[in-house]
């Protein structure tokens, strides 16, 4: 009978591999905390050196912080303790050339907080400075090979500032922006910040992380491709206008990419945008067509089109075209191309697409916004996602809001459907589309089904309910999920590929 069982066991074990993905990486339990307060933000850093990786969780008082080698063995465990309460969002790191690292946090008035952690002394000292001038405001970070920016701007003085924290004393590049040429949404000539802030915060995107409609809506977008942050406006709809700024010289340029715009009349259209690999996906779309161009930045020259009319078949979905709205309590499938133009007309329309196994993954479509009976979610007029049970993801971890908006769709009215391209961008008709956050949804969604409490089986497409110790980070080319065990009070890390 224990024969039996445990056979059993191992099937279903490899079975439930198989369907969602996952691959236990390590576990650990938290033992450096001993309260009871909540945990309110995990952040990750791996050190693209050597491979290693440090996960944080940070509570009203005090910081955690676990230090792992490329084996996912536990080298070292450090807390730093009254951290200050104020402090709530993580942002970023530095690494240093001895294996130290640099951790930042920011609180609402713009206040930030260096924690510096030493791994050789088993140490950590922490010091509070004001970083901004009265007329500036924190934009986002990042931290390319190793090396943290601050991102500040004003739109008063159209000024663009990066702060970088090489040495003891934060030093502040600013960015000549007098040479970009740029225009509004009437195309008359524009400045830069005014268009860049309009909608704040500002989201970062990362290449190849799936995203959701409701984050891809964004008009202004933020990407790092090599030593250069790029910025993509779609405030006026004949153009995406695109800024690079080179962070080894801080010098910026821009230039324009028309929109699609075939046969769409000049004043009834909208427009958005999304770049990944070097190539813009560009959309327009009218109460009557809907146009798609693929372009190539280095030649600037159209790689590929597709259009469908109000009165077509959609012709390169891989899926069906799903909506939710107030209407529908639940995502609904419509069957005709006329009904998803005629939600569309209500939407702010979005593309995106990440890039796996030479396939590349599209979602088209809009958001509808906030779904009106929405218990939780994120605001984007704030500097962090606030999440169910009190939990918050801080805009500059842009893996952590991205998997977040992903799985949490329930909590916004949208209207999509998916298509998937081969390397030379023809459709591929048969595929089906999967990444790494559907395999970390399904077995979440595996889990509650089998709770007693759960009600998965009545409202099989409600959102998963955050747990305030989960998070996700992207290592190497695969995606890690840290998940907690209430029962066994422990951290599981669970590798997910595309």
């Amino acid at each position: 009978m224990k024969k039996i069982f445990t056979t059993t066991f191992l099937l279903l074990l490899a079975f439930s591999t198989m369907l969602f993905g996952q691959q236990k990486l390590a576990e650990f339990n938290n033992s450096l905390k001993d309260n009871n307060s909540n945990i309110k933000d995990i952040y990750t850093l791996v050190n693209h050196q050597n491979n290693f990786f440090s996960i944080f969780f940070a509570d009203a008082k005090n910081v955690y912080s676990y230090n792992f080698d490329n084996t996912f063995s536990i080298k070292s465990k450090l807390l730093f303790e009254n951290k200050k309460r104020k402090y709530k969002d993580i942002i970023g790191y530095n690494f240093l050339e001895n294996g130290d690292y640099k951790l930042y946090l920011k609180n609402k008035e713009n206040d930030f907080l260096e924690i510096y952690f030493s791994l050789n002394e088993n140490a950590s000292i922490a010091k509070e400075f004001k970083l901004l001038k009265d007329y500036e405001t924190y934009l986002q970070s990042v931290s390319i090979n190793n090396k943290f920016y601050l991102i500040s701007g004003s739109k008063e003085v159209n000024g663009l500032y990066f702060y970088t924290f090489d040495k003891d004393k934060p030093r502040r590049n600013k960015v000549n922006l007098d040479k970009l040429d740029l225009v509004s949404s009437s195309g008359e000539k524009k400045e830069l910040m005014p268009i860049l802030m309009k909608s704040l915060p500002l989201l970062k995107f990362d290449e190849n992380t799936p995203n959701s409609i409701e984050t891809s809506s964004k008009k202004q977008k933020m990407y790092v491709q090599d030593e250069s942050v790029i910025f993509t406006l779609n405030n006026n709809s004949d153009f995406t206008q695109i800024v690079k700024i080179d962070l080894k010289s801080f010098i910026a340029s821009s230039f324009k990419l028309k929109t699609p715009q075939e046969d769409i009349k000049r004043r009834k259209k909208k427009s958005n945008s999304y770049l990944l690999n070097n190539k813009i996906f560009s959309l327009t779309f009218s109460k009557e067509k809907l146009n798609i161009n693929i372009i190539d930045l280095t030649n600037r020259k159209i790689i590929k089109k597709f259009s469908v009319s109000k009165t077509d078949t959609i012709k390169f979905k891989n899926s069906s075209i799903e909506t939710r709205t107030d209407t529908y309590k639940k995502h609904n499938e419509l069957k005709k191309t006329k009904k998803f133009f005629n939600t569309m007309n209500y939407a702010n329309p979005a593309i995106n697409a990440f890039l796996n196994n030479n396939k590349y993954y599209l979602t088209i479509g809009g958001s509808l916004g906030p779904a009106t009976r929405s218990s939780g979610g994120g605001s984007f007029g704030t500097t962090s996602l606030t999440l169910p049970n009190g939990y918050s993801v801080s805009y500059s971890n842009n893996i952590g809001s991205s998997f977040y908006y992903y799985i949490n769709s329930d909590e916004f009215n949208f209207i999509k459907f998916s298509s998937i391209l081969g390397e030379n961008f023809s459709h591929l008709k048969n595929e089906k589309n999967t990444n790494a956050f559907e395999k970390i949804n399904n077995y979440l969604g595996s889990k509650k089904s089998r709770s007693p409490f759960s009600n998965f089986s009545l409202d099989p497409f409600k959102g998963h309910e955050f747990n305030p110790y989960d998070g996700i980070f992207k290592y190497k080319d695969f995606y890690i999920y840290i998940n907690y065990d209430r029962k066994e009070k422990s951290f599981k890390l669970l590798k997910f590929i595309n």
